[in-house]
Parts: C-alpha cells; sequence; structure tokens
C-alpha cells in the first residue's frame, strides 16, 4: 500500500512545496525553471506583428459579406478558366460545363467524406 500514497499526501510534489504544474512538462521537453519563458510564449510577439497586419471582420455580417464577394470572385474566375479552357463563347455552353465540373466536385467530396468516416470508426462500412 505504501507504492500508492492515499488521501492528502496524493500529491506529495504540492506537500513539499515544489510549483511545477503538469502544464510546465511537455512529452519531450524537460522540465523548465521557473523563471524560464516557454518558446511559444518568446514568438508571441511575432504572431502579434503579423495578426496586425491583417483586416479581420468587424462583425458577423461583414465577414458573411466578405466570404460572399470572395465566393463570387472565385466563380467568376473558375467561369473564365472554363471559357478559356474550352474556347467557347456561348454562354451556355459555359454554365453546362460549369454545372458538370461542379457536379463533379460535389460526388468526389461525398465519396472523400464517406471514407473518412468509414476510417475513423463512426460508420458502418458498405
Amino acid at each position: 500500500m505504501k507504492d500508492r500514497p492515499v488521501g492528502r499526501n496524493r500529491f506529495p510534489e504540492k506537500a513539499s512545496g515544489r510549483t511545477e504544474s503538469p502544464m510546465d512538462v511537455h512529452d519531450n521537453e524537460k522540465p523548465r525553471a521557473p523563471g524560464e519563458i516557454p518558446w511559444w510564449l518568446r514568438r508571441l510577439d511575432l504572431v502579434r506583428a503579423e495578426l496586425r497586419q491583417t483586416r479581420f471582420p468587424r462583425s458577423a455580417e461583414e465577414g458573411v459579406r466578405q466570404c460572399a464577394a470572395l465566393s463570387a470572385a472565385s466563380m467568376a474566375l473558375f467561369r473564365e478558366q472554363i471559357r478559356k479552357t474550352m474556347r467557347a463563347r456561348d454562354e451556355e455552353a459555359v454554365e453546362r460545363e460549369v454545372r458538370r465540373v461542379m457536379a463533379r466536385f460535389s460526388a468526389m467530396d461525398e465519396r472523400w467524406k464517406t471514407r473518412w468516416k468509414e476510417a475513423r470508426g463512426t460508420t458502418k462500412p458498405k
């Protein structure tokens, strides 16, 4: 019974006055000295500088508007690429090809999701 501490002495390091928390020790890392700064915290100023250069939406509505604008722009570029590839002047033929390619993407995505779920074991294989 001496192997396993019981009761108040379950955490002898706490009773001895050591203040190291479990967050101070990682799998591949040596225990840090009490005043030592972790590597990720030392690089936080670089992350902050990078984030300051990026403009984030101030509201959810603005974020949705930005998303819609980006989606419309990407679809326009997609249609233009198909138009160039087909060398078609007929807008109806370009629209048919866009729909066909989008349907193939959708089917491909559905197959990928099914395989991914089966690999994770969340669904039964067919």
